[in-house]
């Protein structure tokens, strides 16, 4: 005759199933929030290299390279669908970076030159739009990126721009300001000469006395 099975043994069984199903769902959550922090980590630390232009002035149309990441970008190369070509005298596409790439991109590192002139271009054919791809890996060479940039001029058509007031145009500035200041003073070439009151009285008084002076010399001649 077999053994009799009690409910307090069914319900043991239903309890460490119950148990292990919970250890289970844990484990797997607990994975799966590993793999996210591990992913979100990666995304974070990571170079992230921008081909893109800018446009200043209305104007003036810069080419630049960048890394906005957070870490080295390696063996950057750069492919530009169709080829750049300027309006004006400027052979872009005999950049060693165009031609070779970067070897180290450091990150906040920004290669910058001047491209082109937005109202000479925009009376020849040459395309305002560009398709870059860019290539690279990470500092250990072992995340290989690739990212598909669109070049548009067309997007800066008919925009307004502040224009910028950079260290060169707070120079010039300053000389001007210090060739007024040194027209001010009491005598040809002193500069400016900072008084108290009573010092502009003395100093007054004094011209003033002087002035008397040489008007009684000249009645005295004249006598």
């Amino acid at each position: 005759m077999g053994a009799v099975v009690t409910w307090t043994e069914v319900a043991q069984v239903v309890i460490v199933g119950a148990q292990l199903a919970v250890l289970i769902a844990a484990a797997v959550v607990a994975w799966y929030q590993v793999r996210e922090a591990r992913h979100l980590r990666e995304q974070q630390i990571r170079p992230f290299v921008v081909v893109d232009f800018d446009v200043e002035s209305d104007t003036n149309v810069y080419f630049q390279v960048s890394n906005l990441g957070t870490s080295l970008a390696r063996d950057v190369k750069i492919v530009i669908d169709p080829p750049l070509e300027s309006a004006i005298d400027t052979d872009v596409g005999r950049l060693k970076m165009l031609n070779e790439g970067i070897a180290t991109l450091a990150p906040g590192k920004v290669y910058r030159t001047f491209f082109d002139m937005g109202f000479r271009r925009a009376e020849t054919d040459l395309p305002m739009n560009h398709l870059a791809t860019v290539t690279y890996a990470d500092e250990t060479g072992e995340r290989p990126f690739r990212e598909t940039v669109n070049l548009d001029l067309d997007q800066y058509m008919n925009m307004k721009f502040i224009q910028k007031r950079g260290i060169h145009d707070v120079h010039r500035q300053l000389e001007s300001i210090g060739k007024i200041f040194e027209k001010w003073g009491w005598g040809n070439g002193q500069g400016l000469i900072a008084m108290t009151p009573e010092e502009a009285r003395r100093e007054n008084n004094r011209i003033m006395e002087e002035m008397r002076e040489r008007q009684r010399q000249r009645e005295s001649t004249e006598d």
